[in-house]
Parts: structure tokens; sequence; C-alpha cells
């Protein structure tokens, strides 16, 4: 009686057709892509021997070489299926390091297949497994069940692998690899009870598109124009190396120029740029890191993730992609140069948390070190990324007096005396010691905790003001430092208010200082807030003038009492030319009846030179550093 090769055929076409969609797709980057291409590969060339088979016993004939070639080719690759779909379950997981370092485990799970694999060689001599008779049928042989004892073993494996790796998966995707196993058992004794139905490499291809659906979910994880994985491939993958505590190496390569090629590109022409980029670090991937998984995390932002097996080759390997990143891509009827940092991060060496891994990866782009290939360390050393847990620190310099007020003098040049101060705030952790408002500040911003900050730094102040060494001093005013996301607060009028009558401070003795940047976003709310303040007789300060795109015509029509030429403007030695700045935008600020604090001061020769343009303040290291309360009452009263 004939085999029904139907099933077998629907099989071989639609894994034909995902075998064109993973190619012309490019889904071929990158572990998980390669090892389930390897399932993928073995379960078509399984049907092909399978149909091949089946037609041969179907046309009968004497070809037995050819029964021989085509049922042995089956069924190795039948059974080597199985054990191939475990190893991609350990890649899913990001576990296949640890295989590679234990030798036993290798042995273990090599042994049965290698057996099986024995055994199917030499059945045309020994007739073990199977063997075509004197009518040149195909015959099971006494040794046939050692196959399915071998599936059954790698079956179970597979079970309890993704069982206990369950946490890694969501629940859509845990469900969808276990019923792959059920599915290939059902499909075996549907096929063992009727021979003729050549169904189980059906089940096959219906597990394939399960996990290529369910697992693989290409549209999810992979870039379409790159072939790189998504950030959000990224962040699971890192996510699996962290939890499974795999040592890894992330090269970040960041496109320095992307906004300004996208505004004279257009984004189709940046897009087809990228795509470029990309085929270059591919081609890096190809030659020096074969394992190496890419990544496109957008914004002229990609990665690779590198194992182990290729660490010793990553040096030589990001040189070189700088070296082709450095050479100029022709498009357009013209070339492009591209401006690349490219850096080399140590997982868990320079990171080992998900959080500070991540914070990095996406902030790197601020080091600007174009054509070159820097290290993470050099970074960390720093201080910035050193510190790992910020937050943590900040709420406990919160709730255990870690954050203090210290006051930096302010010099009048017209009356020769230090007429007021600026409060700045300092931030001290038992581990880290001093830690400079640079870091913290940017982080308390976007959590929320700089209103906290900024109401304590406040009250500080007023507490001060209030107090009676304060009225002895005959200091005029405490300038306080206002941040964007402050000013925003809505009831932030009523907040500063409230405070100075709780403390008896009379609206002149505070002076606010809003930066640059806020003028330049002023909103409505902010510009509220002001105009409030300022009606009930409190000054305002515009602080680090000249640090970024001044908005004169916000800044005109603001009530302002004073603005801070930022230290920028003080290297007048060094560059003459820079006087002639200096001194319209002196005349300039004047002509606005506003009154000029020069920050930055650190020698007397500079001082002189400010003096002479009229400045009526400066403030700097060649008067005072920022002191503590105790300090700067005793420097005041020493310098009256």
């Amino acid at each position: 009686m004939d085999k029904l090769n139907c099933f077998n055929y629907c099989s071989l076409v639609i894994l034909v057709v995902l075998t064109a969609v993973i190619l012309s797709r490019r889904l071929l980057r990158g572990r998980r892509n390669r090892y389930f291409w390897n399932l993928l590969v073995v379960v078509l060339c399984s049907v092909i021997f399978d149909i091949l088979a089946v037609h041969l016993d179907n046309g009968g004939g004497a070809n037995v070489l050819e029964k021989y070639v085509a049922h042995g080719g089956y069924l190795i690759l039948h059974n080597l299926s199985v054990p191939v779909y475990v190893f991609y379950l350990a890649c899913l997981t990001d576990n296949m390091y640890k295989l590679r370092d234990n030798i036993w485990v290798q042995l273990i799970l090599i042994a049965p297949f290698a057996f099986v694999l024995e055994l199917i060689l030499t059945t045309p001599f020994s007739h073990m497994i199977f063997y075509i008779d004197e009518n040149s049928r195909y015959v099971r042989g006494p040794w046939f069940g050692v196959l399915y004892v071998a599936a059954a073993f790698y079956i179970g494996l597979g079970v309890i692998y993704a069982l206990r790796c369950r946490k890694l998966f969501t629940r859509g995707q845990f469900l969808s690899m276990l019923a792959v196993f059920p599915l290939m058992v059902a499909a075996l004794c549907v096929q063992t009870s009727n021979p003729r139905m050549r169904i189980e490499m059906f089940a096959h291809t219906v597990g394939i598109l399960f996990i290529l659906l369910m697992v693989q979910k290409p549209e999810e994880r992979t870039d379409s124009a790159t072939g790189f994985g998504k950030p959000s491939a990224y962040a699971t993958d890192v996510e699996q190396a962290v939890y499974n505590k795999r040592p890894i190496r992330i090269l970040l390569i960041n496109i320095l120029n992307y906004r300004l090629l996208l505004d004279v590109l257009g984004y189709m022409s940046t897009k087809e740029l990228m795509n470029l980029v990309a085929e270059r670090i591919a081609h890096v991937c190809r030659t020096e890191l074969p394992k190496a998984d890419p990544y496109y995390l957008d914004r002229g932002r990609f990665c690779l993730i590198v194992g182990r097996e290729n660490f010793q080759r990553l040096d030589d390997a990001a040189q070189a992609l700088c070296r082709m990143l450095a050479q100029d891509i022709y498009m357009q009827d013209m070339d492009i140069s591209l401006q690349a940092n490219l850096c080399i991060l140590r997982c868990p060496e320079d990171l080992g948390d998900l959080k500070s891994i991540f914070a990095f990866s996406n902030e790197f782009e601020e080091f600007q070190r174009s054509g070159e290939v820097f290290y993470a360390e050099q970074i960390l050393n720093d201080g910035r990324y050193l510190i790992r847990d910020i937050e943590n620190i900040i709420e406990n310099a919160m709730t255990n007096e870690g954050m203090s007020v210290y006051y930096q003098p302010i010099y009048s040049v017209e009356e020769k005396r230090f007429a007021s101060a600026e409060a700045l705030l300092r931030l001290n952790d038992e581990e880290y010691g001093h830690i400079s408002p640079e870091l913290f500040i940017p982080v308390a911003e976007k959590n929320g905790v700089i209103h906290q900050i900024g109401a304590f730094v406040l009250e500080e102040v007023c507490r001060f003001i209030a107090s009676e060494e304060f009225q002895k001093l005959g200091m005029d005013y405490i300038e306080v430092n206002l941040s964007v996301a402050q000013c925003m607060r809505n009831n932030l009028a009523n907040e500063i208010l409230e405070l100075l009558e709780k403390y008896h401070v009379r609206p002149e003795q505070i002076n606010l200082e809003i930066t640059e940047t806020a003028v330049a976003d002023s909103q409505n709310i902010m510009a509220e807030n002001i105009r409030v303040l300022a009606e009930a007789g409190i000054p305002f300060s515009l602080d680090d003038f000249g640090t970024g795109y001044s908005n004169i015509r916000r800044m005109a029509t603001l009530p302002l009492n004073i603005v801070k030429l930022d230290k920028t403007f003080t290297d007048l030695e060094e560059n003459p030319r820079l006087e002639i700045v200096v001194r319209n935008t002196v005349r300039m600020i004047k002509e606005m009846q506003m009154k000029i604090v020069v920050e930055g001061i650190e020698t007397e020769q500079v001082a002189k030179q400010f003096s002479d343009m009229k400045c009526e303040y400066i403030q700097g290291f060649y008067y005072s550093r920022p002191l503590s309360r105790e300090e700067f009452v005793r420097f005041i009263r020493q310098a009256q």
C-alpha cells in the first residue's frame, strides 16, 4: 500500500516560503536567528529526504542504494531536529556559554545522537535500524526503537529545561515552546498506528511556525531595514545575560552627526544612509566577530553584544570598524562624512546591573570622542557612572541629613563689600563622599525629587536669613537657584510666599535665579510664577547667560533684575576678540536697566577688567570658594 506524501508536500511549501522570507528580510543576524535558521534547515532537509524516501518506496524498483541514502538521511535529520531544538532553547535563555564550559554536559547531550548516528550509518551492513529486503522494501530493524528512546531523552530534557527557565519567557512564548513537544509525540503516535500517513514532519513544521510567530517574533525583534535587532531585542538579551551572569562585551556605536544628517538629507535618505552603516557593521561581524549579535537602537545608535568566544578579537574588530566608519559614504552625488563614537563596555566588570547598563547605553553619546575607540572604564572612572544607584543616594541624603546648603560670597564693586551670596546645594554620601550637583540634579529632575530638594534649599536659606547672625552681617540678599522643573509647578509662587511669611523674610532678601535654558523654554506656567513672585517684590536673576542659544526677546519681556555672565566670558587673556563680545554684551544688558554678576573670576587681573567695565558684582574663587554656613559667617565677619 502506497504511503501518502501530501502532508510532506504541505510542509515543503510552508518551509520554502519561510526560508524565502527569512533570506529576503535578512533575518539571519544574531545568535537567536542563527539557531532558528539551523532548526529550520534541519527540518526542511528532513522533509526533502522523507519525500524522496516515500517516492522511492511507492515507485518500487531495485534502487537499493538510493533507498538507503533517502531513509538514512531522513532518520539522521529527523532525529537531529529534536536536539537542535533543545540547543535553540538554550540559546533563547542565553545559556549556551554554560554548555561550552562544561565538557561533561556536552558529552551527555551529544552521546544519544552520536550513538543513533553511528547505528544509522552502519545500518546498511548491520541492519540494526532498518534494511531493504530482497523485494526492495523498507523494513525496520530490531533496534529501531532506540531512535524513539533518544528522541524521548531530548524531549524530556527540553521540557525540564523550559520549565526551569520559564521566568525568562512570556506566557505565550512558554506555552508555544512546550506545545512543540506534545505535537511531535501526537504525530508520532498517529504515524505509528497508520504508517501510510507521513505526518511527523508536518507536526515539526507546525512547531516551526509556532516558534516563529510566538517566540522569534521577527516583526517585534528585528529591524526590517537593517536586519539588526530592535531596542526591545537588545533590552531582552541584555536582561537575560545579566540574569544568567553571562560575561559579555557591548560595543556601542553612535553616529554623532545623525541629527545634522537628518536635517540635511531628510528622513528617507538618512534611513538609507543608516542601512549603509549597518552593512559596514555587518561586514565586520562576518569577518571579525562572527558570533556577535548586532542591534540598531535608532537615532544613529548601533551596538554589538559579543560573547566570550570573541573577547580577544573585539579590540581589533572595533579599531577596524572605526577605520571603516571614518571612510566617506558616496550618496546622492556627494561624499558624506560620519562622526562616530565607539565604546567598549564590559559586563559585569564595568557595569553589572540592568539599570546602569541601559543608562550607559542611552547616554554615552554625550561623550564627544569622534574617530576613536574608547572604553567604558575611562568614563566610569570619572565618577559619573561609578555611582551606581544615584536615586537611592539622593533618597538617603534627604532622610539622613546628607544634604547641606553652602554659600559663595558675591562682591559688590560699587560698595566694595560682600553684599550678597549664592546658595549652593551639596550632597555628601558615606560611601562616595562629595557628589557633584551635575550628577544628581539631572536625576532628581527626572524622578521628581527636585521639588523636595528645592523646598529644602529655600527653607534653609529662609531660616538663615531669619537668624540673628545673618542680620548682623548686614548683607542685602541671598540668591537661590530654581530648576526648570520647579518653575513649571503650578503652586510654586504660593509655596515660596508662604515660606517667606513663615520665617518673616522680606521679599527683597531673596533673589531667585532662573537659567538661560528656562528662559528659552519658558511656558505659560513658568511665566505666571515669575510674574506673581516679581509683583510680590522678589527680584530675579538670569543665571549662566551665554551658555546656550540666548532668547533675547524672551529675556527682555521677563521681570529680570540681574544677569549673571557665565565663566566662559572670563577667558579674556587667552582670547582678545572675546573682549569685544563681552564689552558689547555688558553695554546691552546695562541699557536694558539690569545689573551684572560675573561668575568664575579666579584672578585679580580678570576681576579688574570687569570692574573697569562697570560690572556691579563679581563672584568666584578669587574671593572665596563656596562655604558652609558657619564658615561663611566667619568669612564675612573677617572681611568687614
